[in-house]
């Protein structure tokens, strides 16, 4: 009963958002919503306004949850896979927004413990921009949008995405063999035209944390390995292009920090590489 009551409020709500445009969208979401219901304790909350939203959702297991509050704009593709238990996608600011023309934002979530993996979004505006996030699940390429999953995934997972801007790539992957929990990701790209491959593989504690305020950068960061830490602390600015390339992989701690403005013509390359 309870369930029931719950989703008849979800209809009432996504009613007074959707027009008759929506119509195919409105059907798409009651279908999801209705599966959360039934799944006991998993949730999903989506917001829309604008046109032509493209959605593809699946949740299967229990305790995921998934949050869209507000979304605008124009084209939109969203896809989420959320398997296992206690996969949580959320804002974490109040006013938070999923505004943009042409951005696809698809992220994937599989965990086999009862420890949360969390990807916290906010302000993702602007258009063409491509946004994709795996936790216990890998990409196959660097643009790809198929991904690979083990089959034992210890979670403890934690990213959190800003992206603001137009023309923005951000792809990346947290995955952990076994039982062992870690990985923290933090991206702010205020700017236009950026390009991030970041990777966090195979277990152990691993932190990047990545900033930049500029057109054009080209960023593929990798940490790899066991390891009881692997911390890189990354901030590019300036108004040149930016090439970083940074690999720290290895049983040992590794730690990088680096901060690199570059206003030379032609911009600036870094290539950093640690660890066995």
């Amino acid at each position: 009963m309870a369930y029931t009551l719950k989703l008849h409020k979800m209809i009432k709500n996504i009613l007074n958002k959707i027009t008759g445009t929506h119509l195919g969208i409105l059907v798409m979401v009651l279908f999801f919503t209705a599966q959360a219901c039934y799944a006991q304790d998993n949730e999903i909350t989506i917001s829309q306004t604008g046109d032509d939203l493209i959605m593809d959702i699946l949740q299967d297991g229990t305790g995921n949850e998934i949050t869209i509050n507000q979304i605008s704009g124009d084209d939109f593709t969203l896809r989420i896979d959320q398997v296992g238990a206690n996969n949580i996608i959320k804002e974490y600011d109040y006013s938070s927004y999923i505004e943009g023309g042409n951005l696809d934002l698809m992220l994937v979530q599989y965990n086999d413990t009862s420890t949360n993996n969390v990807i916290e979004y906010w302000h993702l505006d602007g258009s063409g921009n491509t946004v994709r996030w795996a936790q216990g699940a890998a990409w196959t390429g660097a643009t790809s949008e198929t991904y690979t999953y083990d089959g034992d995934e210890g979670s403890g997972h934690y990213a959190r995405l800003d992206i603001h801007g137009d023309n923005n790539h951000l792809q990346g992957h947290q995955t952990n063999q076994g039982s062992t929990t870690g990985h923290t990701f933090t991206s702010i790209l205020y700017s236009d035209n950026n390009d991030v491959w970041t990777r966090q593989q195979h277990d152990g504690s691993k932190t990047i944390n990545l900033t930049t305020w500029v057109d054009g950068n080209d960023v593929s960061l990798r940490q790899k390995g066991n390891g009881a830490q692997h911390t890189a602390y990354i901030t590019l600015s300036g108004s040149e292009p930016t090439t970083l390339n940074l690999l720290q992989q290895g049983s040992t701690t590794q730690s990088y920090s680096l901060s690199q403005t570059c206003y030379t013509v032609g911009g600036c390359s870094v290539t950093v590489t640690q660890g066995n």
